[in-house]
């Protein structure tokens, strides 16, 4: 689950419980369902250079790309990119100095580029030591965010290639798809960029907890990657209901945008957050 922002004030949110988009042009509006027909989608951007929408449709293993919202029309699909196959593709993100698009075949490491589908493609093995499911733009630069590890790693250059591992301080050095703080530590769903601070989220859920507290540290937020490195970060995690997984962020015009979800109840307090910094 996940929110994303087209053009002008359009937003449309990513319902992968349900097997569907949801849009709307405005937050006065209310939202309809696109007919485009996916399963287990996980996200979507929109490309302000060729107007086009780009999304993973995770369970078919393909990724699409669309102009419009209100038809079922595909402009263009694939199941491989510079000759890999995808496999449950997840996050996808344009750089918005470049445009070049960027998706991730989480359990293997693999970041693809392109510039369209079928234009322009590169793949690169990321050393995220596990699985990884997100990916994010700052200062320039692509972040790949590892999740079992805690482990984000900064894409310093693509040709060469060469990469700066942050591996986040824990308690314990066990690693799992889900947990707790104190049973496997962080498990990171996805990293922004936000106003001066990182926001990190991890998959904690009271059925891999171990009967430990999994509302702790699910939620954080750290100056530098130095910080995180040394445990030095803020736990956020009262701002987000206690037995819900905070997932997916997305940085908008100002805001920080998170997605959460039940994770043994789909759909029982599933919803998108909005802050905004204290000036």
């Amino acid at each position: 689950m996940m929110i994303a922002f087209g053009p002008k004030n359009q937003e449309i949110v990513t319902d992968s419980h349900n097997n569907r988009f949801l849009y709307r042009a405005s937050a006065d509006e209310p939202f309809q369902i696109t007919p485009i027909a996916v399963k287990g989608q996980h996200s979507l951007v929109y490309n302000p250079a060729d107007k086009l929408y780009y999304a993973n449709d995770t369970a078919n293993h393909r990724i699409i790309s669309f102009s419009d919202l209100s038809t079922s029309k595909i402009t263009a699909e694939t199941k491989t990119i510079a000759g890999i196959k995808l496999n449950r593709p997840h996050d996808i993100v344009v750089d918005p100095a470049s445009a070049w698009i960027y998706a991730i075949n989480p359990n293997s490491g693999q970041v693809f580029r392109f510039t369209a589908i079928g234009e322009n493609e590169s793949v690169l093995s990321v050393p995220v030591k596990g699985y990884a499911r997100a990916l994010t733009f700052a200062n320039g630069k692509l972040y790949v965010i590892g999740s079992s590890r805690g482990r984000i790693v900064e894409i310093v250059d693509w040709e060469t290639p060469t990469f700066k591992i942050y591996d986040s301080f824990a308690p314990t050095k066990k690693n799992g798809p889900a947990g707790s703080w104190s049973t496997t530590g962080l498990v990171l769903n996805d990293a922004e960029f936000f106003d001066g601070f990182w926001y990190a989220t991890s998959y904690f859920t009271k059925s891999f907890a171990k009967g430990s507290n999994f509302d702790e540290n699910k939620f954080i937020s750290f100056k530098t990657m130095d910080d995180f490195v040394k445990g030095n970060w803020t736990d956020l995690s009262n701002l987000v209901p206690t037995g819900m997984t905070p997932y997916y962020l997305t940085v908008n015009r100002g805001k920080l945008y998170l997605a959460i979800f039940h994770h043994e109840s789909h759909g029982n307090g599933d919803s998108i957050l909005q802050f905004t910094p204290l000036k």
